[in-house]
């Protein structure tokens, strides 16, 4: 039997984002982590959360668990259900074997799982099992998401860039800052130097969207985006945008020609 005198017990919570409500939010799980233990006695814990993916060891709550475990001072890891620790087969695997050599049990407290017995180590692995399967099928729905968006000629991803800002209609001209990226074109096009047109827009006191002076690779950045031209990217398929173009398709052809010299 296990000296667990001076060991801690870790309540670990998990939630992809912090939005997520009802009964998968850090605020219930945490809840429900600590009921259990005072009506188990349970004492010595170590709160332990995180805001990320489930589907990857490289979580900050994960690294400092590992640590912990590693220095042999935990007896037990509780956590409300099975996916709120790991959604990936092969991590959660990884995971619940170091555990298992350093003696730490895993106990869920909505669902019927621990460590303890072979039986429920093969409930484990069928959960875990489940819960890859999951990740798998909302990656192929985002994917399909993506793709259906790009078809019907909307941004699929990403920062929406300077000249554009988003309204009710989707992306549309930013008509202050529209014209700043018609002078980046059309002052490349004219002199065929990044570092003039850098100087140029530091000169003028001109900045990013995140209010920082313009560096030649986001004067790059610009340049080689096809939105500007009235055209969207995906997965290296490019289409006709629903948005209005800011430049002509000529003018960003002739920039982009320059630019592979």
């Amino acid at each position: 039997m296990k000296n667990t005198e001076l060991k801690t017990n870790i309540l670990y919570s998990r939630v992809s984002s912090s939005g997520q409500s009802t009964n998968t939010s850090l605020t219930y799980q945490s809840d429900r982590l600590v009921d259990y233990c005072n009506k188990n006695n349970i004492s010595n814990l170590t709160h332990i959360q995180d805001v990320d993916s489930g589907g990857h060891s490289n979580r900050n709550g994960v690294k400092q668990m590992t640590h912990l475990i590693g220095s042999g001072i935990v007896n037990t890891i509780y956590i409300t259900k099975l996916d709120r620790l790991y959604r990936s087969v092969l991590e959660g695997a990884k995971f619940i074997q170091l555990c298992l050599d350093n003696d730490v049990d895993i106990q869920a407290t909505d669902e019927p799982i621990s460590t303890k017995s072979p039986v429920e180590m093969l409930q484990i692995n069928i959960l875990l099992s489940i819960a890859d399967f999951e990740r798998s099928n909302i990656a192929i729905r985002t994917s399909q998401g993506k793709k259906s968006t790009f078809d019907s000629g909307n941004r699929p991803h990403g920062n929406v860039p300077i000249g554009y800002k988003l309204s009710s209609n989707g992306m549309v001209i930013d008509e202050e800052h529209a014209p700043l990226v018609d002078k980046i074109f059309r002052r490349y096009n004219k002199h065929k130097s990044l570092g003039k047109v850098k100087s140029y827009l530091n000169n003028i006191g001109a900045t990013t969207n995140r209010n920082k002076p313009f560096r030649r690779k986001s004067i790059y950045n610009i340049l080689k985006n096809p939105t500007y031209a009235g055209l969207i990217s995906y997965m290296g398929e490019t289409n006709k945008g629903n948005h209005t173009p800011i430049i002509s398709k000529r003018l960003f052809t002739s920039v982009n020609n320059t630019l592979c010299r």
